[in-house]
């Protein structure tokens, strides 16, 4: 049996959720050493955990308008909690002390961890998005629920020191933005796995920046 943190929380009452999320940002900010670079940022967290506050105090005049606001605001504050949970199991490592830390509630799996590191992430594909210096990698890593990490390389790809990371990206989808217009670009990605340990790199793949 193992321990892990709860990842969904859609179906919370949306008061329960703000308290939930507010608890679970102040463990993370609270032990910055024991989560690190989380994929989504602590001060975006806050606002986003203030705004569904408003949205919340707002639904209360019953509102056509705020009861939408308030539900497409519970939907993508679950979500957070989703990729932040999963973040948190692939560093807690079973470790319940950890989890709690964290601020997720646990929960118990018969099923017992694999600490194996991942494979690497397959059918790595670059497209260019919808504005200048954006470059849209799809890539479907071994685990769909997975935090994966995204690295550019500017010049010679085959020096290891020329590959610089760009973020951590949930699941097969990453946007990378602010890249120079006209340069070639390589991008290739690698899953973290329990106890922190990340997988093999993908295979390559290049663009050209528009």
């Amino acid at each position: 049996m193992s321990l892990r943190a709860r990842i969904y929380f859609e179906e919370l009452p949306s008061p329960e959720l703000k308290t939930q999320a507010q608890i679970i940002h102040n463990g993370l900010a609270a032990h910055p050493d024991l989560f690190p670079n989380p994929p989504i940022t602590l001060p975006n967290f806050q606002t986003q955990i203030n705004d569904f506050n408003i949205k919340l105090q707002e639904r209360q005049s019953g509102a056509t308008a705020a009861v939408s606001a308030l539900r497409r605001a519970h939907t993508a504050l679950a979500k957070t909690l989703r990729t932040l949970g999963q973040y948190v199991n692939s560093l807690a490592l079973n470790d319940a002390e950890r989890i709690a830390q964290s601020g997720f509630p646990t929960y118990a799996t018969r099923r017992p961890p694999n600490h194996a590191p991942p494979p690497a992430p397959e059918n790595l594909v670059l497209r260019h998005g919808t504005l200048s210096g954006t470059i849209i990698a799809r890539y479907r890593p071994f685990r769909r629920r997975s935090v994966n990490e995204v690295q550019i390389c500017l010049a010679n790809p085959l020096e290891e020191a020329n590959w610089k990371t760009a973020s951590y990206f949930r699941s097969g989808k990453a946007e990378l933005t602010q890249l120079p217009p006209g340069a070639l670009i390589w991008v290739r990605v690698r899953t973290l796995g329990l106890k922190g340990l990340f997988g093999p790199w993908s295979d390559p793949a290049q663009i050209r920046v528009l």
